[in-house]
C-alpha cells in the first residue's frame, strides 16, 4: 500500500468512452468478465491503479491512478483493441465498437478525486438499474469484503463435480497473468446450474478484480462511510464536466 506522500505525488484521471453507435457492448457476463480481466493484466503491466471502475450496457468509467500520462494511454488503448477484437470475432461483427478517442479528465484534488468516485459508481443507481451502489455487480463495489457477493460461497468438498473442476481451474488459471478469453469463458460456464454460475462469476471475479480498494477508501475513511457518502452523492454528469475543467 502506498504511503500518503506517494499517492500524492500520482495523477488521477477518470477515463470515459462509450460504443460507436450507442449500442449495447457489454450483452452478458461474458463479456464483462472478459474485458475486466484484460484491464486487471493491463493494470499491472503498466502499473496502474484502479480505485473505481464500472460497466454500463454501453461504456465505462475508470477511475486511474498513474505515475505519468505515458502510462494511461497505452493501458486504456491496448485494453480496448484486445477487447475489440476477440469481442468481433466472438459476436461476428467488424470494425470499431467504441467511440474514440477515449474521454479523459485529470482530477486533481481529494474532493474532484472523490465526486469521482462518486459518480463513476452511482451510474448504475442514476440508471436505475439499482437502489444502491453496493447491489451492481460490475462497479464491484461489494466485493471489497465478500468474493461471493452475490451468491453462496462454493464449499469444494460440497460442491458437484462440474463446479468442483472448475473451481479448480479457476484457482490455476490465476497464476497465468493473462487476460480471459470467449472459449476459456464459455468452457467454464458449460452445464452449470444458475446458481453455479453465479458462484462461479463470483470466483472469477475475486481473482481478476482489477480495484484498488485501499486508494478507494482512503477518500471516506472506512467502507461503510464511503456506501453512505456514495449512497448519498447526487452528482450529475453536467456538474462533472464543470469540474472536469478545473
Amino acid at each position: 500500500m502506498l504511503g500518503r506522500g506517494e499517492m500524492d505525488r500520482q495523477l488521477f484521471y477518470h477515463v470515459y468512452q462509450r460504443s460507436l453507435d450507442k449500442s449495447v457492448v457489454f450483452k452478458t457476463s461474458l463479456d464483462a468478465l472478459f474485458f475486466v480481466s484484460i484491464l486487471f493484466v493491463k493494470a499491472r503491466c503498466y502499473k496502474v491503479s484502479i480505485p473505481a471502475l464500472c460497466l454500463m450496457d454501453n461504456h465505462f468509467h475508470i477511475l486511474a491512478r498513474v505515475h505519468s500520462e505515458s502510462s494511461l494511454d497505452p493501458f486504456v488503448s491496448e485494453s480496448v483493441s484486445l477487447f475489440t477484437r476477440l469481442y468481433n470475432k466472438e459476436h461476428l461483427r467488424r470494425g470499431s465498437l467504441f467511440k474514440g478517442p477515449f474521454g479523459k479528465a485529470l482530477k486533481m484534488t481529494d474532493k474532484y478525486i472523490r465526486n469521482c468516485i462518486s459518480y463513476i459508481n452511482n451510474n448504475p443507481v442514476e440508471a436505475k438499474k439499482c437502489s444502491r451502489i453496493e447491489d451492481y455487480v460490475w462497479n464491484f463495489t461489494a466485493y471489497y469484503c465478500n468474493d461471493y457477493a452475490f451468491s453462496r460461497p462454493v464449499v469444494v468438498r460440497k460442491a458437484s463435480y462440474r463446479l468442483k473442476q472448475r473451481w479448480y481451474e479457476v484457482k490455476d488459471l490465476s497464476a497465468t497473468n493473462k487476460p480471459l478469453n470467449y472459449t476459456l469463458l464459455r468452457h467454464l460456464f458449460e452445464s452449470l446450474s444458475e446458481q453455479e454460475a453465479l458462484q462461479l462469476r463470483d470466483l472469477l471475479i475475486s481473482r481478476c478484480n482489477p480495484l484498488d480498494y485501499d486508494c478507494f477508501i482512503r477518500y471516506f475513511g472506512t467502507y461503510e462511510k464511503a456506501l453512505v457518502a456514495i449512497n448519498s452523492f447526487t452528482g450529475s454528469e453536467h456538474q462533472l464536466k464543470e469540474d472536469d475543467r478545473r
